[in-house]
């Protein structure tokens, strides 16, 4: 919550309407997300050492009006806190202080600044009784015009704090009514010599009493909130480190769709939270029957590669990983020695655990594996962690696993249906029979030539299949036209990579994996489709299917001309370096050619022939 305002404004409200209604509680509607998180809400807008925002004040001067049927209700809290002493000792300090009502509005500005935020006041003028004062409101805080009537009820007040009639407030001008400001003269009653003495004398005994009595209820009140805050901090201190790491691990589900980025995310952040040295992973293979080991953080690379498949059978109840995983009961071990482990284990024996937790990762009502976490016999001890923490954190350890194992299993349905339609589409047209399977085979070679990592020739594969998709959109006989094409039926043409992408869309691709089926029409220059990216902005598994695509085309018959051969394609690539393809790209993709790398299909391998064809302008626009 914002502070704008002191809790002795929201306490002169609630101490008018308890003395008059007898309800303070009905001060509380609408309230109720503003004050989420506070047990006592009353007590705590009760608390002058609190602060609020200026909404809660407006909402609760807008429930004053409510509650009592009368509008003219903030003027006369203003009124009574300053004439019934409602206001705060500090402020009674200040005021009696301060000898008369004319030094204390000549220093209200300064009082203003410690109790409220949300406005600046300035004096304009001070004279013997008569003063006028300027109120510029915050115009970006939530306020209404019962700030400004509150703040009347003040300044008519104030002359009674000692003893004096109360002031004649008038409002020249009024922000809320769309002057740039609220402008009050206010007319006093000067106090006398004799009169400021005989109230100092009457009042001091009075004065100084309260004051002590009020700073030692403070005190005791400050000590005792310490205190409660103190034990706040040592108790919420380790549910924060534990449920942050909790929120991360829901965070991992939403973000993370990749096994190998998942699991040692995961176990770093609760090894973290339970300050443990090590964690692994096991996962349930039913077809097997076993537990398998499938990855773990915490100890050097050489030892963690000793547990690769490592596996044990479900069958053996001697072995406790294998009881956590078949009875779904978790154990959280201080003395590794009283459970009797087979020191010639292989985790036994290079780890040496002290003391371990192990979680049983449930998901859909069975177990899908184990969640380990073990400390050396090196490490200093530790408290064993709450079980309410470690059944949270399993559980989204198994739901992020589960989350993963879906995603997949779904992506690659629902691939494997998009491909077989776009197989299916393709088979039905002479001309582009097997195209995308071949621009998938040789974008594969060219991106393990230049050293592509595993994951993106993986996708590349995968989404080359797919690049020609949308063509499912557009007109079949448009596609296979003979005759020259008009620039709106090439418009059409342009449209399958758009299509495409809206295809492919169900399946959440990643940005690079979505790029080969919307940009694999982009070209070097910049004179591509759909959105003219050029050169580097294009990413490079886009333009190695880029290139892919064109050549198969070059090698294969089209509806507009035959296919050209190699002493004509060779060329043609080479030509369209800088402009149409990537440079680099297309001198590896040419040395494959002339080196016999190149892995051909049987049904392009005639367009390899010796021979002569007539020269073919690929440039040419007919190319969607």
């Amino acid at each position: 919550m914002e502070r704008h305002n002191s809790c002795l404004n929201t306490l002169a409200i609630i101490e008018y309407v308890r003395r008059y209604h007898g309800r303070p509680e009905d001060l509380l509607e609408g309230l109720k997300e503003d004050l989420r998180g506070f047990p006592d809400p009353l007590a705590f807008l009760s608390d002058p050492n609190n602060w609020v925002s200026a909404d809660v004040c407006r909402k609760m001067f807008l429930n004053a009006r409510r509650v009592t049927g009368d509008d003219q209700v903030a003027y006369k809290i203003g009124f009574e806190s300053v004439a019934h002493k409602r206001l705060g000792y500090i402020q009674r300090i200040l005021l009696m202080a301060l000898g008369s009502p004319r030094m204390t509005i000549n220093r209200i500005e300064s009082i203003n600044e410690k109790f409220n935020r949300n406005k600046k006041i300035d004096v304009v003028s001070i004279e013997k009784g008569r003063t006028r004062i300027r109120l510029h409101w915050d115009p970006n805080l939530s306020l209404s015009p019962d700030f400004c009537a509150f703040n009347r009820g003040i300044y008519s007040a104030i002359p009674t704090v000692w003893g004096l009639p109360a002031a004649k407030v008038e409002e020249a001008q009024c922000q809320f009514k769309g002057a740039s400001c609220c402008e009050f003269e206010v007319r006093f009653e000067e106090p006398s010599i004799y009169h400021r003495l005989r109230l100092f004398l009457s009042n001091r005994f009075n004065l100084l009493t309260e004051t002590l009595l009020e700073l030692e209820r403070d005190k005791h009140l400050l000590e005792q909130k310490y205190s409660e805050v103190q034990n706040l901090n040592r108790r919420l201190q380790q549910r924060v480190d534990q449920l942050l790491s909790i929120q991360q691990a829901s965070g991992a589900i939403l973000s993370e769709l990749n096994y190998t980025k998942l699991f040692p995310t995961v176990l770093d952040l609760f090894i973290k939270a339970i300050d443990y040295s090590r964690g692994m992973i096991m996962l349930v293979d039913e077809e097997e029957g076993v537990l398998r080991y499938v990855h773990g953080v915490g100890a050097d690379p050489h030892t963690m590669k000793l547990l690769r498949g490592y596996e044990i059978p479900l069958t053996r109840h001697e072995n406790i990983l294998a009881r956590v995983a078949v009875s779904g009961r978790p154990v959280v071990a201080q003395d590794a020695r009283r459970y009797g482990l087979n020191p010639n284990n292989i985790v036994i024996h290079n780890f040496n655990p002290e003391s371990f937790v192990l979680l049983p990762l449930t998901a859909q009502g069975k177990v899908i594996g184990i969640l380990a976490a073990d400390r050396s016999s090196s490490a200093p001890p530790v408290s064993t962690p709450g079980e309410e923490f470690l059944s949270g954190f399993a559980n989204q350890v198994a739901l992020a696993i589960e989350n993963v194992r879906m995603y997949h299993e779904l992506k690659d349905g629902f691939l494997s249906s998009i491909q077989a339609l776009a197989s299916a589409v393709e088979a039905k047209d002479p001309y582009t029979r097997g195209h995308s399977e071949r621009v998938a085979r040789f974008s594969v070679q060219l991106a393990k030539r230049i050293g592509l990592p595993a994951r993106e020739i993986d996708y590349l594969h995968s989404m080359c299949l797919l690049h020609d998709i949308g063509k499912i959109g557009i007109d079949r006989q448009l596609l296979n036209k003979k005759g020259p094409i008009q620039p709106s039926e090439l418009e059409i043409i342009r449209r399958h990579p758009l299509i495409g992408e809206m295809i492919v869309k169900p399946l959440k691709l990643s940005q690079d994996e979505a790029a080969i089926v919307r940009n694999h029409h982009e070209r070097f220059d910049g004179l591509g489709y759909p959105d003219g990216l050029k050169g580097e902005d294009i990413p490079k598994a886009v333009r190695v299917a880029s290139l892919c695509d064109a050549f198969d085309a070059m090698v294969s018959d089209r509806s507009y001309r035959k296919a050209l051969l190699m002493e004509d394609a060779l060329p043609e690539l080479i030509q369209g370096a800088g402009t149409q393809f990537d440079p680099e790209l297309v001198a590896q993709f040419s040395e494959m050619i002339e080196q016999g790398e190149l892995e051909f299909w049987p049904e392009i391998e005639e367009a390899f022939r010796p021979g002569q064809s007539p020269r073919r302008d690929f440039m040419e626009s007919r190319s969607p």
